[in-house]
């Protein structure tokens, strides 16, 4: 089924891509070498890759195919927007021509240098004209809320099943001692830009992880978005506890990232579901793009769609089964968002099988 959402264009703003690559997150020493495509036809932001992280559509199964049959996967040309899966143009041309020609150039440059070519995140208008000229479709969910006529967070709860409802309030109720508000990054002092920042680096340090993102990016980001870039921080008395940010493109709310000082209950469906559910009734927003992953968003109100993305391997063996394993996994997905979107679908639905992932 087609996502409801318009195409995210503030994403593929070259302020944008400017703060992710001027910050010093997107880089050659980061594994990010920047090969934009500018033509007469248009442009795509696109970059050579030498690893798979940052792009949340997972692909650590082909490379290990091909490190077994001998070959290289990386580098790999990658046409996305570096730690952002939003649907979204990704051939930024004026017309289908354009897009073609860009896609074109795009699979040429991937010949030329690597594995081959993947364009993330991209409209289904755009997967079928790169379908088109050969390249295979892959599928992934996603989870959106949408308003659909609600007027306040009440009556976007009552057109759940009561147990959603139930749960919910629950959830709510653990948090009352809580002081939650909305910030802009010009709100935000000097002394609270550092803390916002260590929140966020800390949910990547409990996986043992270096954070994808520096706080001169996301201070680049506030200061060229403005308003469109919102902070939502929880406290505990003075104690900032944990935050999440959120971006606003057109008429959609977007999720990004959030992090906490430490493990409250429910702290995290507060901050990154049912506010950001709260601030698009409050603006008039009616979606709410909350990304991949996450099943559990399901028994939260939300709504299981897909994303896509579209691939193209030089080896024409390997093309050819990765396009049939993806067709069958993109099969049991359709089949698993209809069975969500259903009437009468139950408090969870069912869960997606651990082959879709």
């Amino acid at each position: 089924m087609p996502s409801r959402l318009p195409p995210a264009t503030l994403f593929t703003d070259p302020a944008y891509i400017a703060a992710l690559e001027d910050s010093g997150c997107v880089t050659p020493e980061t594994g990010w070498t920047p090969r934009h495509i500018e033509t007469v036809a248009g442009r795509v932001w696109c970059y050579e890759k030498s690893h798979s992280w940052g792009e949340f559509v997972f692909d650590f199964e082909i490379a290990r195919v091909y490190r077994q049959m001998g070959l290289r996967y990386y580098p790999k040309q990658v046409a996305c927007v570096p730690f952002t899966p939003v649907p979204g143009p990704r051939l930024l041309a004026a017309d289908d021509a354009g897009r073609r020609a860009l896609g074109a150039t795009l699979r040429e440059q991937a010949g030329r240098a690597g594995s081959g070519a993947h364009v993330l995140f991209l409209p289904r208008e755009e997967l079928a004209l790169l379908a088109a000229d050969g390249w295979i479709g892959r599928a992934q969910p996603r989870y959106v809320w949408h308003a659909d006529g609600a007027a306040d967070f009440d009556a976007f709860l009552a057109r759940l099943p009561g147990k959603k409802r139930k749960n919910i309030r629950a959830e709510r109720r653990k948090l009352t001692e809580l002081t939650i508000e909305w910030r802009t990054g010009a709100e935000l002092s000097d002394t609270e830009w550092p803390q916002v920042y260590a929140l966020y680096a800390g949910t990547y340090a409990q996986r043992g992880q270096e954070p994808y993102l520096n706080l001169d990016c996301l201070r680049r980001w506030a200061d060229a978005f403005g308003a469109r870039m919102s902070f939502c921080l929880a406290r505990h008395g003075t104690r900032l506890l944990a935050m999440a940010f959120f971006f606003e493109d057109g008429d959609t709310l977007y999720g990004r990232h959030w992090g906490a000082a430490m493990p409250v209950d429910a702290l995290h469906f507060e901050l990154c579901y049912y506010q950001g559910i709260e601030r698009c009734l409050a603006r008039g927003l009616p979606h709410f793009d909350a990304g991949v992953q996450g099943e559990h968003k399901l028994a939260r109100g939300f709504a299981a769609e897909l994303a896509y993305s579209a691939h193209w391997f030089a080896h024409d063996g390997l093309h050819a089964a990765i396009g049939r394993a993806f067709a069958d996994e993109r099969q049991r997905l359709e089949s698993w968002v209809a069975a969500q979107q259903a009437p009468g679908a139950g408090t969870s639905g069912d869960r997606l099988a651990s082959g879709a992932h």
